[in-house]
């Protein structure tokens, strides 16, 4: 008995012992990450406020490692990535590029006699939507009015780097390097056999012929509506790329991606080297390795003291300019924005809180510098109950007389569509996705589960309304209330989109049913008004409040972007200690243990449930709208 308790004790004092020390690793760990990232921050701040010394004359520089996006790194942003590098290591974190800062150092250095070009190294370019890439696409060729040189390099280029290269005037790739362009895809993972083997029961409340969000929980493959409705759109996106790729070019659209067989047939012809295809077919001008492609800079720029090229790096010059975000005119247009999954709540690192764009919209109601405002909507949707508060709070700002203009980036689809259509005037790109007109429920009972692991449930309620559980299951009178819900949620859409769109619901039935559409169908079936970029909604932003307002002229109007309050350094930290930080944190255990990189492919499709956080369980999300690789 006493080697028994000796033991226990042991025992007991291990694990005490193992518990202090995770928590003094995990104390250790925050230490290094705030005094890392305030370092970070307050170096990055240095670097903003004194721009860094450049020459007289030389190539705007702009390498892009990482993505785009409407959103910039702001304090918060340089805080969260120090935080992940501490974790993750030396490991190289894309970064985020706001699409404005980008566009308007290019705009600046069109008319800027220090700037002699521009060169994009595309090397690290990761993701963009395509209108991202189209609204930078445009501003390098007004760059190019100016007749400075337009030069883009990378060892390889990927379909969306290559889009954004194909504006340059010359193309470089290293000789072993390829351009990867095999026409467009969107995959979904279906887990109905998964569920059937778990004995999950997904209860599943929606309405929308092509509502097909809830599909990959009550199906093992595509339906043929959705199927039909995904390949309209992508084949449309598809024909966009092959169309702006061969004018860029110059070159015919199967000289981009010639048919299977005769591509098969050359590469054959050419032993394989499917980089000099590359060549043949005139997507790039020449080969060129890192070593070569320095010196090709300094023929064209010069070279400076160092015998390095003359370039003006890009951070260093956005510097130099004045914020594009922000204006010290009295009378403001309002920009905000709504990127990400719509979430009830605050905002998180890529996710938009409902309650967050309602604090920064009231601002837009009381404050009465600001005459109008563009809602910039980058999003799939998400929260129903989040989307209609956005809603409510803009229908609000429109009674008092301050118009709204929506600018829709690359995606305003579902939830995304509902803050849309009350506006005044909505602006998207011929690419954008929007529409999914659709709601939809989804409550996973585990009763089956427990069961077959030997567990049962048993209780007592005083109302048949409070049996439905997850550990119990959901009965059919239950059932029918939340699908009575969801159906009252698809007539509230079309009635939403009916008043704000001056259509009958009927009309609207037609083209919801959840069915996504692009900008250019969009516009023919009346869910937008024009199409064009950002600045469209700016123009038209200001002809509507200058028509309102005689007192005002457009000259006398300035833009200002509405961000939320930055919170605390510790905040912020550990607001970095998020759901994508535990994910990197899996993924690399998963590396050292040699668990497939298609696992944590997996593990991402099936993190859309954490943002599915509504309380009342209906969402409006376009989970078909997909991530077009």
């Amino acid at each position: 008995m006493k080697n028994f308790f000796t033991f226990l004790w042991n025992t007991l004092n291990f694990i005490r012992n193992l518990v202090m020390n995770i928590v003094f690793f995990i104390f250790v760990l925050i230490c290094i990450g705030i005094f890392v990232g305030v370092n970070q921050l307050n170096q990055w701040q240095s670097n903003k406020s004194q721009s860094s010394p450049m020459p007289l004359k030389g190539a705007l520089y702009v390498n892009l490692n990482g993505y785009l996006s409407d959103r910039r790194e702001d304090d918060n942003d340089v805080l969260r990535l120090a935080v992940r590098k501490t974790i993750s290591g030396n490991e190289d974190i894309p970064q985020r590029y706001s699409i404005f800062d980008l566009v308007n150092a290019i705009r600046n250095a069109k008319d800027d006699p220090k700037i002699s070009g521009l060169v994009l190294n595309l090397d690290d370019f990761v993701q963009a939507n395509f209108p991202a890439i189209h609204y930078v696409g445009q501003a390098i060729n007004d760059f190019k009015q100016s007749r400075k040189p337009v030069i883009a390099y990378a060892q390889n280029y990927g379909q969306k780097s290559y889009l954004l290269a194909s504006y340059a005037d010359q193309i470089y790739l290293n000789p072993m390097g390829e351009v990867s362009i095999k026409g467009l895809n969107v995959e979904n993972l279906y887990f109905k056999n998964l569920l059937d083997k778990l004995e999950v029961t997904p209860h599943i409340f929606r309405v929308g012929t092509y509502k097909s969000a809830v599909e990959p929980f009550i199906r093992d493959n595509m339906s043929e509506d959705a199927r039909r409705n995904m390949q309209h759109w992508l084949g449309q996106t598809w024909q966009s790329y092959l169309a702006i790729v061969a004018k860029n070019r110059n070159i015919t659209s199967e000289q981009v991606l010639p048919p299977a067989l005769k591509y098969l047939n050359e590469l054959e012809r050419l032993n394989g080297d499917s980089s000099l295809y590359t060549k043949e077919r005139r997507l790039v001008t020449d080969f060129a390795n890192s070593i070569t492609f320095e010196k090709i800079l300094v023929e064209k720029f010069g070279k400076n003291k160092e015998g390095e090229p003359n370039l003006v790096v890009y951070e260093d010059y956005l510097n130099t300019l004045p914020d594009v975000m922000t204006t010290t005119k009295k009378s403001k247009i309002a920009v905000v924005l709504v990127e990400g999954s719509i979430i009830d709540g605050e905002s998180q690192e890529n996710e938009t809180g409902g309650d967050t764009v309602v604090e920064l919209l009231n601002e837009v109601y009381y404050n009465d510098q600001i005459k109008g405002v563009i809602l910039r909507v980058n999003s799939p949707g998400g929260s129903a109950f989040a989307s209609e508060l956005i809603r409510q709070m803009l229908m609000q700002i429109k009674e008092k007389g301050k118009p709204i203009v929506v600018s829709m980036g690359g995606m305003a689809a579902s939830g995304g569509y509902w803050i849309s259509s009350g506006a005044n005037y909505i602006v998207a790109d011929p690419d954008t996705l929007t529409g999914s007109i659709g709601i939809f429920g989804i409550k996973p009972t585990f009763e089956k589960t427990l069961h077959k692991i030997g567990v049962n449930v048993d209780g007592v309620s005083t109302t048949d309304l409070a049996k439905a559980s997850m550990l119990s299951g959901i009965d059919s009178i239950n059932s029918q209330i939340l699908q009575t819900e969801i159906n009252q949620g698809y007539d509230r859409f079309l009635s939403i989109v009916s008043e704000g769109r001056h259509m009958t619901k009927t009309e609207v039935d037609k083209i919801a049913q959840g069915q996504v559409w692009l900008g250019r169908d969009a516009l023919k079936y009346n869910l937008v008004d024009e199409l064009g970029d950002f600045d469209t909604a700016v123009a038209k932003i200001k002809s509507l409040i200058v028509t309102n307002d005689d007192k005002i002229s457009e000259k006398d109007l300035g833009v200002e972007w509405l961000q939320e309050d930055d919170d605390s350094p510790l905040e912020t930290f550990l607001k970095g200690l998020n759901k994508q930080t535990q994910i990197k944190i899996k993924t690399k255990v998963m590396q050292e243990l040699g668990i497939p990189k298609t696992y944590s492919q997996i593990v991402d499709k099936l993190n859309i449930l954490d943002k599915l956080n509504d309380p009342k369980g209906q969402y409006l999300y376009c989970l078909g709208c997909g991530n077009v690789q």
